[in-house]
């Protein structure tokens, strides 16, 4: 009698999974410890992670701001090949601030891929994508098994971690990794709008600033805009300014004058020049307008902030990030 297949075994994990969440949806739409408890262990365990070793799958890993990563799955060599968030069965997983706030944490550990789950749909995005929206969706409870069970295996089997593999000797040892992602939503492919950042430069979303521990005097060099395109910048003053102009031209009902946020010292924008301060001029609708950028570097971050917030969804295919 023939061994049952490695896809046919996760097939009837998945197969489970499903049976479960529809038997317990209750409690589990309640609760996200017995979500991984019965939705996503066992499907990691399917695919070769072993729940249990700490070494192989780091559970609850501490990053910047204190913010715990449910799943850290490490190869062989201790290098990060991805993390996993959890939630809970039926919670909404594209919450864009929400979303923004926990790929930056996760892609500080700098894994190939990051998923988000409630043990049935899947999202997974790829750091060499700059746009908020997943790569790659699975729902289990609406898609067909066998395909989904073949998109886990390429993105998650334990085997790119090289484990389950016959050790080769070194010289002919070969580095593993997941695979690169294609860009695929629903099992549909979709262009890239937005350029990668370059190999060499790390972004910080401003929100996450806070977290970083800079040299005294540091400034940035570089800020990524809403639409993924970078300006050299000197200062923190250029991060406002930049970030203002912007607005100004994807936002078309802006209220003028613009309240600001933080530094409490006059109209953040405004049609009138300041009488004290340093402002920048700029325009809007064809009318000139002033940004005040007389502030400290965190009032700058935190009204840059502010900015970015006024932004139009369709306007903000990244989080506003600079690189030191």
């Amino acid at each position: 009698m023939p061994t049952p297949s490695p896809l046919a075994l996760l097939v009837a994990t998945l197969a489970a999974t499903c049976q479960q969440a529809q038997q317990q949806q209750l409690l589990l739409s309640k609760d996200e410890a017995a979500t991984r408890a019965a939705l996503i262990d066992p499907v990691l365990r399917a695919l070769g992670w072993d729940t249990a070793d700490v070494a192989m799958v780091e559970p609850e890993r501490t990053v910047q701001n204190k913010q715990s990563l449910d799943y850290v799955l490490k190869s062989r060599d201790g290098s990060i090949l991805a993390v996993i968030e959890a939630k809970k069965l039926g919670e909404p997983l594209d919450k864009i601030g929400h979303v923004g706030a926990l790929i930056g944490y996760a892609f500080s550990l700098k894994p190939t891929a990051f998923f988000i789950t409630d043990g049935l749909s899947w999202h997974c995005y790829s750091p060499e994508h700059s746009h908020y929206e997943p790569v790659t969706t699975l729902h289990l409870a609406e898609d067909n098994l066998l395909p989904s069970a073949l998109q886990l295996l390429r993105l998650l089997d334990a085997a790119h971690g090289g484990y389950g593999l016959p050790q080769a000797p070194d010289a002919l040892a070969v580095k593993q990794k997941l695979p690169s992602l294609p860009n695929v939503k629903n099992g549909k492919s979709k262009s890239n709008k937005l350029p990668s950042p370059p190999a060499d430069k790390t972004f910080t979303e401003l929100a996450l600033l806070s977290a970083l521990v800079l040299p005294a005097g540091q400034k940035p060099t570089t800020l990524r805009l809403p639409d993924g395109t970078q300006k050299p910048i000197q200062t923190w003053k250029d991060i406002l300014f930049e970030v203002c102009r912007f607005l100004l031209l994807h936002k078309t009902n802006l209220t003028l004058p613009l309240p600001d946020k933080a530094g409490k010292k006059t109209f953040l924008i405004s049609p009138s020049k300041p009488a004290a301060g340093a402002s920048s001029s700029a325009t809007y609708q064809n009318k000139p307008v002033f940004i005040y950028t007389n502030y400290s570097s965190s009032a700058c971050i935190a009204n840059a902030l502010y900015a970015e917030a006024q932004l139009p969804a369709e306007a903000l295919k990244v989080k506003v990030a600079v690189a030191f």
